[in-house]
């Protein structure tokens, strides 16, 4: 690789760093959880175009960076565990699925766009999982008793929900133009 090619990595890299950061920053809809203060936001819809965009590694990368600055910055310091294992899980999981769906394109950008949503779907309900089972096990840690911990992490699936599904129609809205136009850039 060369030293061009490897600065032009590093950048894209940062651009979504700073893009996953703003997405989440500069919007935000609060929703009611008996457990945390979850809101409605874009961080998800930016990291799921980054797998797109940058493959599983990068966006491991460019999602766990854009959203833990986003903790740091705004008093989620105790988030950032789950944010930063739970990023990682997606975006290695979710990103080498979409690079071997993306084989059987050959290179039809409109034929990526369905694996896509699929995808999308697949990191909504992966999120739903870890979160759950992050945020069960954090409260029988921190003294509930099992039943107390899934009665609230039950209660509180919704809001993760909600943000699943946002980030599904958020990819389905602006993947084709998102890769296009990053596709002009890379090449």
């Amino acid at each position: 690789m060369s030293q061009a090619t490897r600065t032009k990595s590093i950048v894209i890299t940062a651009f979504f760093t700073a893009i996953v950061f703003l997405g989440i920053q500069s919007f935000r809809i609060p929703m009611p959880a008996a457990v945390g203060t979850p809101f409605l936001h874009f961080g998800h819809i930016f990291v799921m175009l980054a797998i797109v965009c940058l493959g599983p590694k990068r966006s491991a990368i460019a999602g766990t960076l854009g959203l833990v600055i986003f903790d740091v910055l705004n008093g989620y310091i105790h988030a950032i565990p789950n944010v930063f294992v739970s990023t990682i899980i997606k975006c290695l999981l979710v990103g080498f699925l979409f690079e071997a769906m993306k084989k059987k394109t050959n290179g039809s950008l409109k034929s990526e766009y369905k694996y896509a949503i699929l995808c999308a779907a697949i990191y909504g309900v992966t999120n739903i999982i870890v979160d759950f089972l992050w945020s069960t096990a954090e409260l029988v840690i921190m003294g509930s008793t099992l039943e107390a911990a899934l009665t609230a992490e039950i209660a509180s699936i919704p809001a993760t929900i909600i943000n699943a599904v946002f980030t599904i129609i958020g990819i389905a809205l602006l993947f084709i133009p998102v890769k296009s136009a990053y596709r002009r850039v890379v090449h």
